[in-house]
């Protein structure tokens, strides 16, 4: 708890001074400020601090710490993520994913992931095999925001297609899961809504304790950005999420959500 206040609280300190700097004249910047400011080629990195991990409408763990780093050239991005919960005592779950993305001009993104987290065993095994403790999506997306400015709506599609995700006779389950998201950006705040389905085996529970068709993932979320001098960003956010179809429970599940996140 001690360590969480600590953190709560010199994320509030570097709160006040990003809103300050946000009044900051571009004249004042120094020039290698300025071209990070312009430029979205090369490394990127970021630390979340988030109250649950929730993923697709499923609880994944407690209150956690969720770094990211990334290298962009183009419309390609290499990257990695990770999460580690805060009250580790209790909580054993860990994370670590690498993906690798292509985003085309005309909104259009293929992406590969591969994740690794705790297995059957609840044992974090990054080297174990990796039909036990890996899982590897393909990932099709569609930005049409892209090309039209004034609608921002994107959607994807995801399906495991090796690894973990496998049925009782142990064949490979292809769980997929599709998004629609609407992110529209208001006076001051930054709005997102996304409506997830997932189609699935129902001896493979990925994403439901139901097998089929299901509505899995229901998200409000709400964000603000402030920037640091142009170097860094602090966001503020929360979400309100529900799961009508229920991974933990078959009557549904819902979380509420506050997260920070510093990115540079």
């Amino acid at each position: 708890m001690k360590i969480t206040k600590m953190i709560l609280a010199a994320m509030l300190a570097i709160g006040s001074y990003a809103a300050s700097a946000q009044n900051t004249d571009d004249d004042d910047l120094l020039e290698f400020e300025k071209e990070a400011a312009n430029n979205d080629n090369g490394f990127h990195f970021s630390t979340e601090f988030a109250t649950r991990d929730v993923w697709r409408g499923g609880f994944v763990s407690s209150a956690a710490f969720e770094p990211e780093l990334s290298y962009s050239i183009g419309g390609l991005s290499i990257g990695t993520w990770a999460a580690c919960p805060l009250n580790s005592s209790n909580d054993h779950y860990n994370e670590l994913d690498f993906y690798i993305e292509y985003a085309f001009d005309f909104g259009m993104s293929l992406m590969l992931t591969d994740y690794c987290w705790n297995n059957a065993n609840d044992k974090f095994e990054y080297f174990g095999k990796y039909k036990d403790n890996h899982l590897l999506e393909a990932t099709l997306g569609y930005d049409l925001g892209a090309v039209c400015d004034n609608v921002p709506l994107s959607f994807n599609a995801n399906t495991i297609v090796a690894g973990a995700n496998r049925k009782e006779n142990d064949d490979q389950a292809f769980s997929t899961y599709m998004e629609l998201v609407y992110a529209p950006s208001l006076k001051n705040i930054d709005l997102s809504l996304t409506f997830g389905v997932a189609a699935e085996p129902e001896d493979a529970a990925m994403y439901s304790m139901k097998g089929g068709f299901n509505i899995v993932n229901i998200d409000l979320g709400l964000s603000h950005d402030f920037k640091i001098k142009n170097v860094a960003t602090l966001t503020v956010k929360t979400d309100l999420i529900c799961n009508p179809s229920g991974l933990n429970d078959d009557r549904g599940d819902a979380y509420a959500i506050g997260g920070i996140v510093i990115s540079f």
